[in-house]
């Protein structure tokens, strides 16, 4: 499974509303901010782990800025490839 972001924009509005830069909110949440800046630009998945870190630090629930993509092939017969799931 995978946790993706659903909105980009969405999620940098709401660093700036916190009153962080993204560097800053890395800070902020401990994680570096070159890992942030790539899941920022969606060119990388997070864990659960910091996904929770992530919508923690900004005062949000997981479910508003992510959603977890079921990438599994399990009991598919109709050929297609996962599901996503929003939690």
């Amino acid at each position: 499974m995978k946790v993706k972001l659903k909105d980009p924009h969405e999620l940098r509005k709401l660093i700036l509303q916190n009153g962080h830069s993204q560097r800053s909110f890395a800070e902020h949440i401990k994680i570096s901010n070159p890992y942030l800046s790539q899941i920022v630009n969606e060119e990388r998945f997070c864990s659960g782990k910091i996904a929770k870190q992530i919508s923690d630090g900004l005062g949000v629930n997981f479910a508003d800025i992510f959603f977890i993509e079921d990438a599994c092939n399990c009991n598919q017969t109709d050929g297609s490839v996962g599901n996503s799931i929003t939690y």
